[in-house]
């Protein structure tokens, strides 16, 4: 193993680009890459031919495959397996069953060109390597709520690796209240799930008639996306919102209303229902309502004398939030803000007539 102190660093480093399922690089991008950390961690930099003789010791010292391919015309380094690791090490019969159970929630993935290493991960988890046998008793114990149907699930991998790789990405994209395709260009950014639905949350590039708005975040439900590919030569803009998660806490939902400021929320519900609500809040801000307050909103509402109150902080939309709130039927009554009662209210009452009207007819 070579004598220079930083060997170790480097090493460390270029494993971790080596298997990079993600991105692949070419030596000089390694270099660059190795002594940018280099440099960071105040090491000295490293000339090219130091990297390829590190990618050679790595290959001779571990015993780890590497190749040298032609991808889109780069010559790129990777690990043949990109499952290998300088850091590998056998893992348990129960560790291989929980592995298979995370993958299993991920299948919807695998077979992806960029997620092809899922499949061969899922391979060597069935070798049998360790000396304690197997249980043939492998049942699924972990299962996650998601839609086997649901349109274009399949690409979610693409999607993935424009946003890891800061692809500006083409779409077209149709709205279900629209027969009208919307021709796209994003700045790709999350993706998300919302109610078993994935959405990517991207920012439009903008043209003459529509500029780009720095402050705009778009919702794009993945079902609705009938065509996307790579929009080259357009530079990545980086999400200007500094945390995406922090917009996302004001809302109980998937949309964001630019404009409108979060509002306090006061419901009561019935005492059946107070346990679902105690253990699975609406809202990240629920509060259920101390002793006093309890008292005080009971001479304020007597009908509702035998209910429990609470409140939330989010921002009312006309779809998301009283959908959900509307979802506990009579279990769950808004109080405050009046707007939002009325709505509640309006929706109710035209459920009724419809089942007035359909019941009169039997």
């Amino acid at each position: 193993m070579p004598a220079n102190k930083n060997a170790v660093i480097r090493y460390v480093i270029l494993d971790e680009m080596l298997s990079n399922r993600q991105r692949y690089y070419t030596c000089a991008e390694m270099c660059a890459e190795c002594n940018d950390r280099l440099s960071d961690n105040g090491y000295d930099k490293v000339s090219l031919k130091t990297i390829q003789n590190d990618i050679n010791d790595i290959e001779e010292i571990f015993g780890i495959a590497i190749e040298r391919i032609t991808i889109d015309g780069r010559r790129i380094v990777r690990y043949e397996d990109q499952t290998q690791s300088i850091f590998s090490k056998k893992i348990s019969n129960e560790e291989k069953q929980f592995l298979r159970e995370i993958l299993n929630t991920l299948g919807k993935l695998s077979g992806l060109e960029n997620f092809s290493y899922l499949d061969d991960f899922q391979k060597k988890l069935n070798e049998t390597h360790s000396v304690v046998p197997s249980r043939q008793d492998e049942r699924q114990i972990l299962h996650f709520s998601s839609n086997p149907d649901y349109k274009n699930q399949q690409y979610l991998g693409w999607f993935y690796s424009a946003i890891y790789n800061r692809r500006v990405i083409k779409l077209k994209y149709r709205k279900f209240t629209s027969s009208k395709v919307s021709n796209l260009v994003v700045y790709p950014y999350q993706l998300r799930q919302y109610n078993d639905r994935w959405y990517l949350i991207c920012n439009p590039v903008g043209d003459n008639a529509h500029p780009y708005r720095p402050d705009f975040l778009m919702n794009l439900p993945i079902d609705r996306i009938e065509e996307f590919t790579d929009a080259s030569g357009i530079p990545y803009k980086e999400c200007p919102i500094e945390d995406i998660e922090e917009r996302f806490m004001d809302i109980a939902g998937i949309t964001y209303i630019a404009g409108r400021e979060p509002e306090e929320i006061l419901f009561c519900v019935t005492p059946d229902t107070a346990p679902y609500i105690d253990t699975k809040p609406i809202h990240n801000s629920q509060i259920k309502l101390n002793a006093a307050r309890q008292t005080e909103c009971r001479k304020n509402y007597p009908q509702f004398s035998d209910h429990f109150f609470y409140t939330i902080r989010c921002i009312v939309d006309n779809y998301e939030l009283p959908r959900l709130l509307s979802s506990f039927g009579y279990g769950l009554i808004v109080l405050l803000p009046y707007s939002l009662r009325e709505m509640l209210y309006i929706r109710i009452t035209n459920i009724s007539a419809k089942y007035d009207s359909f019941f009169k007819l039997i």
